[in-house]
């Protein structure tokens, strides 16, 4: 049971994180600075993130993945996700952080 509720979470947040946050962050962020990506170390991480999530999925639907070895990856991109929003903010620097690593 918990590896569908998973798989359902992943399956509906991937496209929107995909759609919402990497391709209409590259649009505003052409509008606001004249470049979609600059390799900032948010955008950066934001990517890595959308990769480890798109391997869950393509494990899941290709390789046959469940219980035990998705959750592992799904922890993985859930950790992505956190550096993403915090780690980054406070530990790296670049136009989307504060830290002065």
């Amino acid at each position: 049971m918990l590896d569908e509720i998973e798989y359902k979470s992943i399956a509906v947040g991937f496209p929107l994180f995909t759609i919402g946050g990497l391709i209409m962050g590259a649009i505003w962020a052409n509008s606001a600075w004249g470049k979609y990506w600059t390799w900032d170390p948010k955008e950066t991480w934001s990517l890595i993130t959308w990769f480890v999530y798109a391997l869950y999925l393509h494990a899941r639907f290709v390789g046959g993945w469940r219980g035990k070895r998705v959750a592992i990856l799904s922890i993985i991109g859930f950790v992505a996700v956190i550096f993403t929003y915090l780690g980054v903010n406070l530990v790296l620097s670049g136009l989307h952080a504060y830290g002065s690593g």
